[in-house]
């Protein structure tokens, strides 16, 4: 116990590349070669480079700059607010997911749909992957290759079938509250987030003109606010886009512009 005692009372040096600041924070959970750090600014997942790990309890100072018997590792998420366990976040980090807010997320889908089914199917996570990095398209939906070729020996035309969108199909009868659904575009799908316990939904994309696009809000039983960033991001074409997407969500949504954001009946 001394010797635990006295490790705790030091700072041991990690080494980022990318840290600009000093900071120092206390390891609380470790697993494997990640390992998640408390801040006073909130929390930070490393990836270890190399065999040293430091242990949970241990205080670490980053710097840029060390020697030979310091940790080296990155930051490869930060949020200003506790985050779920490293055993439910690896694997979403190992996907190369690396937004808080949407790790978050799909580990409490993912939680939600392990507690209805009991175990999740080996493919799940390499299925949600390619989900959300590519997204589902306009495609008829199926639910199996299986089902594609009974179809196609009745010569049924089913059109050019979206395992992906069977894919969304499939997770979102599971994960109530949590809706997620990741919509194919350039240059990369827009993601629907909706938790239904609390009312809120947040879409996210990619635009040529304005960079990330966010609009975030909360949905009542009859109406909607929402704030987008930047504002001016959605014009007359995007809003008639959002709306036929909710739509397709929420069973019917009008959308109406003004002041600093939008509002939508439902």
């Amino acid at each position: 116990m001394e010797r635990i005692h006295n490790r705790l009372s030091e700072k041991n040096l990690i080494i980022d590349d990318n840290i600009n600041e000093m900071i120092s924070g206390r390891v609380i959970d470790v697993l494997g070669k990640y390992v998640k750090v408390r801040t006073q600014n909130g929390e930070k997942v490393l990836r270890m480079r190399g065999k040293k790990v430091p242990n949970k309890g241990w205080i670490l100072e980053f710097r840029k700059e060390g020697n030979s018997s310091s940790f080296v590792g990155s930051v490869i998420l930060e949020s200003t607010v506790s985050l779920p366990p490293l055993v439910d976040v690896v694997p979403l980090l190992e996907m190369g997911i690396s937004d808080p807010v949407d790790v978050t997320f799909l580990v409490d889908l993912t939680r939600s749909i392990l507690l209805r089914l009991g175990k999740l199917p080996k493919w799940y996570y390499k299925k949600l992957e390619e989900y959300y990095k590519k997204g589902e398209g306009n495609s008829q939906g199926v639910c199996s290759h299986i089902t594609v070729r009974a179809l196609e020996s009745m010569n049924l035309r089913i059109g050019k079938p979206d395992f992906l969108r069977a894919f969304g199909d499939w997770m979102n009868t599971f994960s109530h509250p949590y809706y997620f659904r990741s919509y194919r575009g350039k240059p990369r799908p827009a993601r629907v987030f909706i938790n239904k316990s609390k009312a809120m939904i947040r879409i996210d994309y990619l635009s040529k003109e304005h960079g990330r696009v966010l609009v975030e809000g909360l949905v009542g039983k009859t109406e909607a606010k929402l704030k987008v960033v930047p504002e001016k991001a959605l014009d007359q074409a995007k809003v008639e886009l959002l709306q036929k997407r909710l739509e397709k969500i929420l069973g019917r949504a009008f959308v109406v512009q003004g002041g600093k954001g939008l509002g939508f009946r439902v």
